[in-house]
């Protein structure tokens, strides 16, 4: 597994690629450069403790700090200059996702809960909770709203810090929803297992547009405005060949670009690639695509038309550490079926209140 990540603070592209940490310094020079290393042991469970196993699942990024998951629960913040971790812990389930804000460090795991912590990765605060995996989340940049999707086919929308306020759903796929992302104040983008890509009016909760994918699926997307570049993966067959399982020769990756203007996407380019994609990330005229091969891919964004690829070089052995992830729709978990979930679900958020409301009477005495 691995991810690759546009800091906007640093105007630099980090890659998660295994255990380590990589920065480009430079795409013009096609450089990268080992920066830091994630820790490689579960210290939380030693059923699961597999050493040498850990790998990046997301990183996210603050003015002064990069902070990242691995899958072995463990979450660091790093200074720019990663030579140490300045802060860990280690969540209580396999984290999926990470967002910051300017205070907050926001975490989401395999169990379908959200947590907050403090910068120094103290102070853990349950936020939320899916039925399912959380795949994905994003707060808005007003830190009001908090948006979660799931393996569930739900977009939950909820209050911040205060979760457990609801203000909608945006329920519309019919699988697993791998990535939201905002496009503006008012527009979220979705991206579902059932190959649809959803343009969402985020205050009313009202679907403006829907792209659906005629063959393949969705595997990354990232957002530079105004311009939206999707990766899908696309299952190419021999010549004179019926399209079946046991036809399809290899996988190739497809990047469409898409302008978007006022509340519409309309497509500006498309390029096919050899390999699938796993994780893409964009500056204001530059793609960073990380693809099966293994390869590291460097375009420039002129326009919306991707142009001038190379290859990034350096000190990196990406062998059988780059995997694509994608949940298996035939096991996506219904949420009939779940009362006893439910109301362990419901116990918990009371016991977090009443923590709560103990904690402000004691202040107030």
């Amino acid at each position: 597994m691995a991810v690759v990540y546009y800091d906007k603070f640093a105007g630099k592209f980090l890659a998660g690629v295994g255990c380590n940490l990589y920065q480009i310094e430079s795409t013009q020079s096609k450089h990268l450069v080992k920066c830091g290393e994630v820790s490689t042991t579960d210290q939380a469970d030693s059923k699961s403790k597999v050493e040498g196993s850990a790998f990046v699942g997301g990183i996210a990024s603050s003015q002064q700090s990069v902070v990242v998951i691995n899958n072995n629960k463990v979450v660091e913040v790093f200074q720019r200059d990663f030579q140490k971790a300045t802060a860990s812990t280690v969540a209580i389930k396999r984290p999926t996702s990470v967002q910051v804000t300017a205070s907050k460090v926001l975490i989401s795991d395999k169990s379908g809960d959200a947590y907050s912590y403090d910068f120094d990765l103290t102070n853990q605060k349950y936020l939320l909770g899916h039925v399912s995996v959380i795949m994905d989340m994003v707060i808005t940049a007003d830190n009001k709203l908090l948006v979660t999707c799931d393996r569930d086919e739900k977009v939950r929308v909820s209050h911040f810090p205060n979760c457990y306020n609801v203000e909608t759903y945006l329920l519309h796929h019919t699988e697993y929803v791998l990535r939201v992302l905002l496009l503006s104040e008012t527009l979220l983008l979705s991206l579902g297992g059932d190959n649809q890509m959803v343009l969402w009016n985020l205050h009313n909760a009202t679907p403006l547009q829907t792209v659906s994918l005629e063959t393949g699926h969705y595997t990354a997307a990232a957002f530079t405005s105004p311009f939206l570049i999707t990766s899908s993966s696309r299952a190419v067959k021999s010549d004179h060949v019926t399209l079946t399982k046991d036809h399809v020769t290899s996988t190739q990756g497809h990047v469409t670009v898409y302008k978007l203007t006022d509340t519409t996407l309309t497509q500006v380019s498309e390029l096919p690639l050899p390999h699938e994609i796993i994780s893409c990330a964009a500056s204001s005229c530059e793609l960073l695509v990380l693809t099966c091969e293994p390869n590291l891919l460097v375009f420039d964004l002129v326009d919306g038309v991707l142009s001038n690829q190379r290859t990034v070089e350096g000190d990196h052995d990406f062998k059988d550490l780059v995997l694509p992830v994608r949940p298996d729709s035939t096991k996506v978990s219904r949420t009939a079926g779940f009362a006893e979930y439910f109301e362990r679900k419901k116990k918990r958020i009371e016991e977090e209140s009443l923590k709560e409301e103990v904690k402000s009477l004691q202040v107030k005495t």
